[in-house]
């Protein structure tokens, strides 16, 4: 379809419903303010951003084109006053804003176009009210119901669509902001309400999950006790399990660990394995003050029994790469140079500290190296300087937008796919796993379909690393339970060979919160405790029998057994392994 440049005037009056429109719902009569009158004029920069109108069939509704060039400093930057019939509200007055909208293209992990909605109530902005929604990659309708938290002057009254987010465009038709009358509560009103498909309790992909996860994820072992070479008989073991062999993990600055933070207290408490959020790429490592706290941390997590995974050796677009590389970005021969010194230099420093690498990372939209060398050569060195350098390190490709926004981009997967073999095929094998970094938009893929994909992945029988963990979402239950069930389903696919959150604690960006900033557990955390720490874990209390032998049945990992002998209480661990014999004699 054509699209016509329009002026922002002509863009608000169709935005417009063409009066004051009323209707009747439930014996309550709202009123549609958007109005068609006293537009208001806001300056368009076109440099970053720019509206356009769809070319349509009469009778069909108008659809606008948002769309950002260039993200701007701040996102109001980039923002349009949506025009409305104003009057003065009371304090409690209900609004409804509604619209259709759909993502088109987005530079978010999550794959979503994202909008904040900000409604005024005074001249100053701490009284603004405002909501950020990431839009479906299909056609949606969103109701964000509001409620206002003080009196408002007919002249203070605002609705604004704020886009100025990383390149990104998406549609909007049919917008509304309509106005109940007193009495009207809050609950009455529609909010769209995120869902997935296989949230049912009785959902047959959980009931098919769990069963995998009893059979893939869990073992039998025996263990015999003796002493003085006879057997300890009919004597009652505690057994224990203190740490899955199944890594749980996140991502935590390497100050955080130097410094002894409560943050990495709590990562202790929580998780057997950790990446480091910037400390190990390029643009960090290139300071010899923050390489230093690097390496510290690196000593520290290792004598803490922390693996460590490194994020990441080549992450090939120069928004990503140092000062020196931009600058030669002509010489592809300085450029190489530079990157192979960098890789060298760094696997050489981190050797026996780091147990696997991101090798490469987010190489579908980043391809400055590529273009500037001309070939993908300089990505395949990477994966043949690990194997030289750190030949005990495993070696993981890593990319985002392949499990979120609904698990429909069919497309990329089929690139990060056939770029994996491509990779083997041009290195003997060297891919040892797929990093899947699993951002989640409110889109949210369907258990059902995650499992689907990591089916597809699983066809190149490598290990397969949910490697960055997140949710936008922020309402506490569904954002709690699509942790619980999206953890479920990677847990039981036999190819998942690790699970990161790509952060744990809380903060501005509301991404994870396994815990709060004060140390508290938090919504996420409420899931992840619940299967990690209660119904993935294993505490048996098991007698011996005549020849000192019990058997037991429990997950993978490192546990503590434990027995009174001669009113002295006796421990010790031993390790249960998948594929191992797991028979276990101990001698007192």
């Amino acid at each position: 379809m054509r699209i016509h440049k329009c002026l922002l005037v002509l863009l608000l009056l169709n935005l417009s419903v063409a009066c004051a429109q009323k209707k009747t719902t439930s014996h309550k009569t709202e009123i549609n303010i958007v109005d068609n009158t006293d537009l208001i004029a806001v300056r368009t920069i076109k440099e970053i951003g720019e509206i356009s109108i769809l070319d349509v069939h009469k009778d069909e509704d108008i659809i606008y084109r948002f769309e950002t060039f260039k993200q701007p400093k701040f996102i109001y930057n980039l923002a349009n006053n949506i025009p409305l019939h104003t009057d003065t509200y009371k304090k409690g007055s209900i609004f409804l804003l509604s619209f259709q909208a759909k993502s088109e293209k987005s530079s978010l992990e999550t794959g979503e176009a994202k909008a904040l909605w900000m409604f005024k109530q005074s001249p100053s902005y701490k009284h603004n009210l405002t909501t950020t929604l990431s839009l479906s990659s299909e056609w949606k309708m969103y109701y964000v119901p509001i409620q206002a938290t003080r009196d408002i002057e007919k002249r203070d009254l605002g609705l604004i669509i704020q886009f100025g987010y990383r390149p990104q465009s998406f549609l909007i038709k049919n917008i509304k902001f309509e106005v109940f009358p007193a009495g009207t509560q809050l609950s009455d009103l529609p909010k769209t309400k995120i869902t997935y498909q296989g949230m049912e309790a009785n959902a047959t992909w959980r009931i098919a999950a769990n069963k995998r996860i009893e059979k893939i994820r869990k073992g039998d072992f025996t263990l015999q006790f003796i002493k003085n070479a006879k057997p300890i008989a009919h004597k009652n073991i505690q057994i224990t399990l203190k740490k899955h062999a199944f890594p749980f993990g996140a991502a935590l600055g390497a100050k955080d660990v130097v410094d002894n933070t409560r943050a990495y207290q709590k990562f202790k408490e929580s998780f057997s394995l950790l990446v480091f959020e910037n400390d190990l790429k390029i643009k960090h490592w290139q300071f010899p003050e923050k390489r230093e706290i690097t390496l510290q941390a690196l000593e520290l997590t290792k004598s803490d029994d922390i693996k460590v995974k490194g994020h990441v050796l080549i992450w090939p677009g120069l928004n990503y790469l140092t000062q020196e590389i931009k600058d030669n970005k002509d010489n592809p021969g300085i450029v190489t140079t530079l990157i192979e010194n960098h890789v060298r230099s760094i696997l050489q420093k981190t050797k026996g500290k780091v147990s696997h690498w991101d090798v490469v990372n987010e190489v579908y939209t980043n391809k400055d190296l590529q273009k500037i060398t001309g070939s993908e050569k300089i990505l395949y060195d990477g994966f043949r300087t690990v194997k030289e350098k750190q030949p005990n390190s495993k070696r993981f490709t890593n990319e985002y937008g392949i499990i979120s926004k609904g698990g429909i981009d069919t497309q990329k997967q089929q690139w990060y796919f056939d770029f994996i073999k491509r990779v083997d095929q041009n290195t003997d094998g060297l891919v040892d796993g797929i990093g899947i970094q699993s951002h989640m938009g409110s889109d949210l893929t369907a258990p059902k379909k995650v499992l689907e994909i990591l089916n597809f992945y699983g066809k190149l029988n490598k290990d397969i690393s949910i490697s960055e963990f997140t949710m936008d979402v922020q309402e506490p239950e569904i954002r709690e339970q699509y942790t619980r069930d999206f953890m479920i389903a990677a847990f039981s696919h036999p190819n998942v060979s690790e699970f990161l959150f790509w952060g744990f604690v809380d903060n501005k960006r509301h991404k994870v919160d396994i815990y709060t900033p004060d140390g508290k557990v938090g919504v996420m955390g409420k899931a992840y405790f619940d299967l990690v720490h209660d119904q993935w874990n294993t505490n048996l209390s098991i007698e011996t029998n005549e020849k000192g032998t019990l058997k037991g049945q429990g997950f993978y990992g490192t546990y503590e057994y434990s027995l009174m002998l001669n009113n002295k209480l006796i421990t010790g661990t031993f390790v249960f392994e998948p594929n191992a014999k797991n028979t276990f004699v101990i001698t007192m």
